[in-house]
């Protein structure tokens, strides 16, 4: 393999509410990395992705003059190693931690739950206030016999930590396959027998199939198609973690729960991001 010797830079911008959905649509485009930058504007995210190709840069920043992209050079280093050696264990929530496959931690808490994972291009080390906050909703639950359904599920570290308080089964559906790969090798890293991971939407289960618990991290225009497919697959009795949602957009997804039957049963706010848990009646 042929050393590289510059990386091309590319850093721009978005609002803050549209980061996640920025995100996505650049890994769609090739972008490998993406890192998000401290902003003194909380309205907006910086961002900056590195190519080694001037080419392969110029092609994606070319396809999002919105984000209005800066593009410089700099001389190549060992972005692996230098990212490797920085890289600590991760507070996801009061008793999940993550921790990459390189890097011995454990942790005061004997109760709490240690998983190794690398993410690469899937989204979801927990470090996002997203899925921290989903973590934490989660703690309150009995996951002891449950099954539950974790919907984009990214890297599976919801799903694994659900399977590590009890559940029976977590499932998890994903509509990107290059994430199914990094999945699998996840679960398997954290000696789960199979990841149960199903590749598609939400209409891929049987009608009559059932979620004591079903999670959804995903933003509002993402999760607002499935809502049918959601109160279709909940249990009675059964728990809805939402997180994801932008605090000013909270009521829409409080009037989809009163028209729907379901019961809020607590909620955080981190950032500007809402997240809460949710009963079938």
């Amino acid at each position: 393999m042929q050393k590289v010797e510059t990386w091309y830079k590319a850093q721009g911008r978005c609002k803050s509410e549209e980061y996640e959905l920025a995100s996505y649509l650049l890994f769609e485009a090739g972008v490998e990395t993406l890192e998000e930058l401290e902003s003194e504007n909380p309205e907006w995210t910086s961002f900056r992705f590195f190519t080694g190709e001037k080419n392969d840069r110029d092609k994606i920043v070319a396809q999002f003059p919105e984000y209005e992209f800066e593009i410089s050079e700099e001389p190549a280093k060992d972005w692996d190693k230098w990212w490797r050696d920085r890289a600590e264990p991760v507070a996801v929530s009061t008793h999940l931690w993550v921790r990459p496959p390189w890097v011995q931690f454990s942790p005061e808490d004997k109760d709490s739950i240690v998983l190794e994972l690398e993410a690469k291009t899937a989204f979801g080390t927990g470090e996002h206030e997203t899925t921290s906050s989903t973590a934490a909703l989660m703690e309150a639950i009995d996951f002891n016999g449950k099954s539950v359904l974790d919907i984009g599920t990214g890297t599976g570290i919801l799903a694994m930590f659900a399977r590590r308080r009890g559940a029976k089964l977590a499932v998890g559906t994903e509509i990107d396959p290059q994430a199914l790969p990094c999945i699998a090798e996840n679960f398997e890293r954290n000696h789960f027998q199979d990841s149960c991971a199903v590749l598609g939407f939400l209409d891929a289960f049987a009608d009559d199939a059932k979620f004591d618990v079903i999670v959804c991290n995903m933003i509002r225009s993402e999760l607002w198609p499935l809502r049918d497919d959601i109160e279709n697959l909940l249990a009675d009795n059964g728990y809805f973690v939402v997180s994801g949602q932008l605090e000013e957009e909270k009521q829409y997804v409080l009037d989809w729960f009163n028209e729907c039957g379901f019961t809020l049963d607590a909620e955080l706010i981190r950032g500007e991001w809402w997240s809460a848990r949710a009963r079938r009646s």
